[in-house]
């Protein structure tokens, strides 16, 4: 976006300047004030990565909607739809789907998390497999591949800040800024500084998009939006004549962004999501399950108006039939505020581009420093030392739960802190190196998460799922991926992912040896009956938590 010339003036630095300051002392107030040393005395590590499943229905969706607007929404995913069209409203379609998916997870998976006081999906797996294995396994390649997404939005911070001084701060020196910022807060606050950190942002974002498209529309459509898509059609029409898409609004049926790639999008976009650290995040921060499924409805519709990226790229299409001229779609809008000569609008898209970057980065930060700290580093070390799986004893008490948390309580968050700080330099470092095309990368991230999937589904559905064939499908699976794309495969049957064939064969490693191990495994582990009947005894667990903790678990 090197060719990208915008109007001089200070206005939108200040602008920005103002929204960094409000998190400043949003990130104060959940880090060191009164209030938040207090908390800290005797913070645990469930505290920190879920603030004790105490947040309403609100600030949990709000917290689910900035992490899917990355600060690439408005960027990357502008332009592609600018190049593409429809192809690119995969992401629409996957926001919806998983909010209907959270919703339909909720009654099994909250209960079980506010039992036994887990904090990441892989606590769960843990606890349903007893085996400190399949922890590790999901762990690791959530992490490996989930650090993508992270690398991805450091970059866009960068790119808002650098715009928004007007190109007297270099993109690197931007992105350090702003991401140090985004470090300190989540070492210091955790996930409470998230939470208000990212509804503030949230607020923004959603004002803030919405505010400068009507903007855009009214002053070069003269508010039309028919005459808005008429234009864009027409300016699609020259750019891509001769081509296989000659109209932004009908999908290609050939190519590298045909139907099987926009199909993949949405199926595996939408598995992926649900074994992302920052949605099983949210679900965990829930005071109850009433309000995760009141979140999940609203996150489902908030698919609707995500499309809003591809409403902005019709909005440059449309511009450019008219006449003005984008050096580069990604930058679309930010070029058609300054051609307008509105620094408040520039400075509001800067701002808000910030702001779903912000919204992006801590929560995946959060979510992926509780993984390595927690089901990483610490999980090998119990496992060295050879203590007992959550739940071994057969479904633990509310004592023996509560004991287990707080023993070493200090001790964990205070290495999560660390993790954060050391995963955003190591994040950081990436970011700065000449990496392949980002759309390209986040596809590979996508297909590489989306092969745990097997073995978090059968957990939670499947009585006769064993740990051995969780860890042989996860294995095999994602040695058929690397295989692949390590010999040159990038798309199988006429554009359709990896992932695919991948998870075919995971899914069907797993049955196989989860029957051939079943017998033995579940005759060994008779005295942990109690856990597996949580998973899947209707009500078992929602019961005991009325009785034992006092709280009403919503159906």
């Amino acid at each position: 976006m090197e060719n990208v010339q915008l109007i001089k003036s200070p206005i939108p630095f200040i602008m920005m300047l103002v929204y960094i300051a409000v998190v400043m002392v949003m990130a104060w107030y959940q880090g060191f004030s009164k209030m938040a040393r207090e908390r800290k005395k005797n913070q645990t590590f469930e505290d920190y990565m879920t603030a004790g499943k105490s947040r309403n229905a609100v600030i949990v969706f709000l917290i689910t909607i900035v992490t899917f607007y990355s600060g690439t929404t408005f960027t990357g995913r502008v332009g592609f739809f600018y190049n593409f069209g429809v192809a690119g409203l995969g992401s629409v379609i996957v926001c919806s789907a998983t909010g209907m998916v959270m919703f339909f997870l909720s009654e099994k998976v909250w209960p079980i998390a506010k039992k036994y006081r887990l904090s990441t999906l892989p606590d769960i797996m843990e606890l349903r497999y007893q085996s400190r294995w399949v922890k590790f396994f999901v762990s690791l390649i959530i992490v490996c591949f989930n650090i993508i997404w992270l690398i991805t939005e450091i970059r866009t911070l960068g790119l808002a800040v650098n715009l928004a001084s007007g190109g007297a701060i270099a993109t690197e020196i931007g992105s350090a800024i702003a991401f140090a910022i985004i470090i300190l807060y989540v070492a210091t606050g955790g996930v409470h500084s998230v939470s208000m950190v990212d509804s503030f942002s949230a607020c923004v974002m959603l004002g803030g998009s919405l505010v400068v498209l009507g903007y855009l529309v009214n002053f070069f459509f003269n508010g039309s939006f028919v005459d808005m898509f008429q234009s864009a059609d027409t300016a699609a029409q020259m750019l891509y004549a001769g081509q296989t898409q000659e109209s932004i609004f009908v999908l290609a049926n050939s190519g590298n962004y045909n139907l099987p790639y926009w199909i993949s999008n949405i199926v595996l976009g939408t598995i992926v999501m649900l074994v992302y650290p920052s949605n099983f995040m949210s679900i965990c921060l829930a005071k109850d399950v009433r309000e995760v499924k009141k979140s999940s409805l609203a996150t489902s519709a908030s698919g609707i108006w995500l499309s809003i990226y591809a409403i902005f790229g019709v909005v440059v299409l449309g511009a450019v039939a008219k006449g003005y001229m984008v050096s580069d779609p990604e930058a679309g809008i930010l070029e058609l505020c300054s051609m307008a000569g509105s620094p408040l609008m520039l400075g509001l898209v800067c701002t808000f581009i910030l702001a779903a970057a912000l919204g992006t980065l801590d929560s995946t930060l959060i979510s992926l420093s509780g993984l390595v700290s927690n089901d990483l580093i610490t999980n090998m070390v119990k496992l060295k030392n050879h203590e007992p799986t959550i739940g071994a004893d057969g479904g633990e008490t509310l004592a023996t739960i509560d004991t287990r948390v707080q023993r070493d309580a200090k001790k964990e968050v205070r290495m999560t802190r660390i993790i954060v700080v050391v995963l955003g330099v190591i994040a950081f470092c990436f970011s700065l190196t000449d990496l392949p095309l980002l759309t390209l990368l986040t596809d590979m991230a996508t297909n590489g998460m989306s092969l745990v999937v097997p073995t978090v589904a059968a957990g939670l559905f499947w009585k006769k799922a064993t740990p051995q064939g969780a860890i042989a499908s996860m294995v095999t699976a994602e040695a058929v991926y690397l295989g692949l794309y390590a010999s040159g495969v990038r798309y199988v049957w006429g554009g359709f992912f990896l992932g695919f064939p991948a998870i075919a064969v995971g899914i069907v490693v797993m049955i196989v040896v989860s029957l051939a191990t079943q017998d033995k495994y579940y005759k060994a582990h008779a005295a942990q009956q109690g856990v597996f009947e949580d998973f899947f005894v209707r009500g078992r667990v929602s019961a005991w938590i009325r009785e034992n903790m006092g709280t009403k678990a919503a159906k």
